[in-house]
């Protein structure tokens, strides 16, 4: 594929190391889903070759922050298994990168290594049962007494909530503040006064879905990340590597759709041949071929021009775009590939329809389709003039 010319060579290698590590572990990717079951048993094993570092200090034991490895971790672990794949985003892209940006030096020794090596869970506490694309007005208030905040509410959709060791939580400090002032905290699950209840959700079954629910939970004012007022700024400052790095996971679904897609059309015959030679099988393949390639293409040179400034040049509309074109794309091909299958392609004996409905999760999950063209006709309002 042309497309991984955009590769460095150190994303080459790592995306055969994914690609060897879940050949030999994945094994039983549909019976976890069945049975909506997560191996967390495999966080250590992932952790010994890097991939729950992902976007983590070196010197803490991760990957380093080049958004490019993280997205090619993400595609290849989605081929095998999406739920698994979503589940190491929410904990290193999502949770684990908050804290590396803007945890204090102190907080960072304490938390990262465990998340890097896998030892500990990650999870971020944002979406609210009344609070969802207006996220930068949580109704989960933390209130300061002496050295500690008390924090009450609940968090929804939280994924990994159920197994998860720490969450980073956004919550209203200054109810009386124009602005609403969020702020973002490091949250022990040893702490008294939280209580998770399991979500079952359609797609990303063997990923854990939860319900956080705070009463009363103390947390210590180190445990503050950046400074009370800063959460907003925090949780707009990681955007652009979660759109581009949860993309990953679209275009691992499309190559997925794709590879089963073209094996069963090769072996398949109907009125004396094989159907990869009728034309309207033949559309269909190249539909997905030609999704994969441009999808593709876009999200490696995202990724490539993220990591030349770090993240000092703000791509909102382009990671918005991605994340929108590459979801959509994902659930078209997982779609077009059970049509390729037919009858086959409708059981729960095949990948393709785990493709499908786990890709839907994408249009919603991490920023809506819909907020997605929000955010882009705004830009154009304002910003561009020229194309």
């Amino acid at each position: 594929m042309i497309t991984k010319q955009l590769l460095s060579d150190e994303a080459k290698n790592i995306m055969e190391v994914v690609r060897v590590f879940c050949e030999r572990e994945f094994k039983n990717t549909l019976k976890w889903d069945a049975e909506e079951y997560m191996p967390y048993e495999l966080w250590a094993k992932m952790g010994e070759i890097g991939l729950t570092g992902i976007m983590l200090d070196n010197e803490l034991g991760g990957l380093g922050d080049d958004l490019l490895l993280a997205v090619v971790i993400m595609e290849e672990m989605a081929v095998y298994s999406p739920a698994i794949g979503m589940s190491l985003g929410a904990h290193t892209i999502l949770a684990g990168n908050v804290i590396n940006r803007a945890g204090s030096p102190e907080q960072k020794k304490k938390y990262i290594p465990s998340i890097a090596n896998g030892s500990k869970v990650a999870s971020i506490c944002l979406t609210e049962p009344e609070v969802g694309s207006d996220a930068a007005h949580p109704k989960t208030k933390a209130v300061r007494k002496g050295d500690k905040y008390i924090i009450n509410g609940t968090k929804t959709f939280i994924t990994n909530a159920p197994h998860a060791d720490i969450f980073v939580v956004y919550a209203t400090t200054d109810e009386t503040s124009e602005k609403r002032n969020v702020s973002a905290f490091i949250v022990e699950k040893e702490y008294k006064g939280i209580k998770i209840d399991k979500i079952k959700k359609m797609g990303m079954r063997a990923s854990p879905t939860g319900q956080v629910h705070f009463e009363n939970v103390e947390v210590p004012v180190a445990n503050l990340l950046g400074k009370e007022g800063d959460g907003v700024y925090i949780m707009m400052a990681g955007l652009d590597v979660e759109r581009i790095g949860l993309s990953g996971a679209n275009i691992g679904m499309i190559k997925g759709s794709l590879t089963e897609a073209t094996k069963y059309a090769q072996l398949r015959k109907q009125f004396g041949k094989h159907i990869i030679k009728y034309q309207l099988i033949q559309e269909k393949l190249a539909y997905m071929f030609s999704q994969l390639e441009i999808n593709r293409c876009y999200l490696y040179t995202l990724a490539n021009e993220w990591n030349k400034t770090k993240g000092g040049k703000a791509l909102r509309s382009p990671t918005a775009a991605i994340k929108m074109h590459s979801a959509e794309a994902a659930v078209k091909c997982a779609e077009e590939a059970i049509q390729v299958l037919g009858g086959y392609g409708y059981t729960s004996e095949n990948m393709v329809q785990m493709y499908w409905r786990d890709a839907k999760l994408y249009t919603i999950g991490a920023g809506t389709i819909e907020m997605m063209k929000l955010i882009i006709s705004r830009d154009l309002e304002t910003k561009y003039t020229t194309f």
